[in-house]
């Protein structure tokens, strides 16, 4: 049993389909396979169950991947010791981020990070806040970054900053050249969010619910990157972070509406099983955001 054939069948086991797993690990599918056929013929009992499209994992593959989550934690963690003899960080930091934060703030506050630890690498996810709390709680990540709420049983959450939802338009959109558009326009207009699950939507959708009864119509796109490109196409409307608006409101690709509104504010945070602060490259990231807050 080789650390290698477990990190191969971890990934198997989380992305159910052994051919995602050899695209993560950089592994050709005979490779994947094989790593698989070694540890059922190692331990005598099959690991996963493949028929037509169903894919599952055997009790004994359940049992054999908390194991296994444990040792590479372990190696990890082993290998921490060893370089922090040194002063040095290596190794690879999994971190799930939300979309806004992932794509707007996460890749600036890594810098510093990264300038005093050049040989830490980073393996960056980017998913709506309810799978970043998934993969926390699993361990399948070591961090997560969230913009939502989520249930704080067992995990630790840090701020680090804080957040505005603006409504914004394209400016070829009707609403572009009103200064005080009314709850009314707001119900009309076609609204662009994000998918059931983001942080995004959770505030979008309380928004809304500020507007009345109406249920205005909708375009629901699974990324920021799509609802702002939909928004500047003159698609509708849609309440984003002033974090993922600022590109677009500085180059006049993005109009702020004047809604007259409540703020929306919510707070980016850090959310971490907490026996992972222990971890040396856990606890220089948490210390870059703790900085942030200050």
């Amino acid at each position: 049993m080789l650390l290698e054939q477990l990190k191969t069948f971890t990934e198997v086991a989380e992305r159910r389909n052994f051919t995602k797993a050899g695209e993560k690990l950089n592994l050709a599918q005979p490779t994947v396979s094989l790593h698989i056929r070694q540890l059922e013929e190692e331990f005598g009992t099959p690991l996963f169950i493949r028929s037509g499209r169903q894919f599952s994992i055997t009790p004994g593959g359940k049992l054999l991947y908390e194991r296994a989550k444990q040792l590479l934690a372990l190696a990890e963690e082993t290998k921490e010791d060893m370089m922090r003899q040194s002063g040095e960080l290596t190794g690879t930091l999994k971190v799930a981020a939300s979309y806004t934060i992932g794509e707007s703030v996460l890749p600036r506050m890594l810098e510093n990070l990264l300038a005093n630890h050049p040989k830490l690498e980073v393996d960056i996810s980017i998913n709506n806040t309810e799978e970043v709390e998934a993969k926390v709680r699993e361990l399948r990540c070591d961090v997560g970054c969230i913009e939502g709420t989520v249930r704080l049983e067992g995990l630790s959450a840090v701020p680090f900053m804080e957040d505005e939802l603006i409504v914004v338009c394209g400016p070829g959109h009707p609403l572009a050249k009103k200064r005080d558009p009314r709850a009314a326009d707001l119900q009309k207009a076609r609204w662009i969010t994000r998918e059931e699950g983001s942080g995004t939507r959770e505030h979008t959708d309380h928004l809304l619910r500020s507007l009345g009864h109406v249920k205005p119509r909708r375009m629901t796109i699974g990324s920021n990157g799509g609802v702002l490109q939909a928004v500047t196409a003159g698609l509708g409307i849609a309440a984003v972070s002033v974090h993922a608006a600022k590109d677009g409101l500085e180059t006049g690709r993005l109009v702020r509406l004047d809604t007259g509104l409540p703020p929306q504010h919510r707070t980016f945070s850090v959310l971490h099983v907490p026996v992972m602060a222990e971890r040396a490259a856990v606890a220089a990231f948490l210390s870059i955001f703790q900085q942030e807050s200050r």
